[in-house]
């Protein structure tokens, strides 16, 4: 059996190489202290068993299944209960677990496979989704989008944005803020969310609406900033009556010196657009905003500069 992996990032390290040294060294900007370390990847937009299965009661199965059809519909109805029956086996192993009488030797056998099961279950998949942007994230020139003409390419490339979107800690917490008081809804329920709503999220993107992917080459000598909400909705303060985000545009540095945003088509698949120092700095503001408790730059002075936000 593999290693029980721990550490689990909800930033994805290889994303984070673009910023950091030769070492997997990366300037950081930790908010809770207010503090500029030189820290390695292994150590950032990381928590211990993050993505780790939960234990549930029959009851909040009942309810998480049902919050997962509300949220489906007859394209991605299948692939959701997947998730479903996938992210609560553990739970389900478990109860059986503890009612059946099991010899020692075969009960600490299965125990072991289902610790291993809780720890790194889910965190291999979102590994799995991370191979989907390996070539988005190396692209250097507009040309370099052309591999998304494919239409599978497509489709795991929306994957791997809206999954990185969505995994994060703020999102979770902002999960967590949205429904406390509710009995129904857990903090517990948002790993399996997050992969129904990045999944339908992927799913609008490719089959609803016709989208743009527009390459931003930052022309000035300010480096664009990343964090441990390393993709942003552009439109997130458009909302209806019901405080529902009507729409989206997605930016995403992918380097000091590239970005990339993804929004809804106006007559071209791919644009290539460049920004200077204004335009570079509202956008960075932009993502020191919506950052949780990591902000990321090149060099330390950079981040100097947010020290006095806080």
């Amino acid at each position: 059996m593999n290693q029980i992996k721990k550490r689990h990032h909800y930033v994805w390290r290889n994303y984070l190489r673009a910023w950091s040294n030769s070492n997997d060294l990366i300037p950081s900007l930790i908010k809770i202290n207010n503090k500029i370390a030189i820290t390695n990847l292994t150590n950032v937009a990381q928590k211990k068993l993050f993505y780790s299965l939960e234990e549930f009661t029959f009851e909040e199965e009942y309810y998480l299944k049902k919050i997962i059809l509300s949220l489906s519909n007859k394209e991605t109805e299948t692939i959701f209960l997947e998730y479903f029956n996938l992210f609560t086996s553990y739970s389900r192993f478990k109860r059986i677990l503890d009612k059946n009488n099991i010899s020692e030797n075969k009960k600490s056998e299965i125990e072991q496979f289902l610790k291993f099961m809780k720890s790194n279950f889910m965190e291999d998949f979102h590994s799995d989704f991370e191979k989907f942007g390996q070539k988005l994230i190396d692209i250097k020139k507009v040309e370099d989008l052309e591999f998304l003409k494919d239409s599978s390419a497509l489709m795991k490339t929306y994957l791997f944005l809206c999954f990185q979107y969505v995994r994060t800690n703020k999102m979770k917490n902002a999960f967590i803020k949205n429904f406390e008081g509710r009995s129904t809804v857990k903090a517990k329920f948002f790993n399996i969310i997050s992969f129904v709503i990045a999944t339908g999220m992927a799913n609008g993107l490719m089959n609803y609406k016709e989208s743009k992917f527009v390459f931003i080459r930052n022309n000035s000598k300010i480096d664009f900033i990343t964090s441990d909400q390393p993709i942003i909705n552009l439109k997130e303060h458009e909302t209806n009556n019901k405080g529902n985000v009507k729409s989206m545009e997605l930016f995403y540095p992918i380097s000091p010196k590239i970005a990339l945003k993804v929004h809804y088509n106006d007559g071209k698949n791919f644009e290539h657009i460049k920004i200077y120092e204004n335009e570079v700095k509202k956008f960075n503001q932009i993502i020191f905003d919506k950052s949780e408790d990591f902000v990321f730059a090149s060099s330390s002075e950079q981040l100097e500069i947010y020290k006095n936000c806080l």
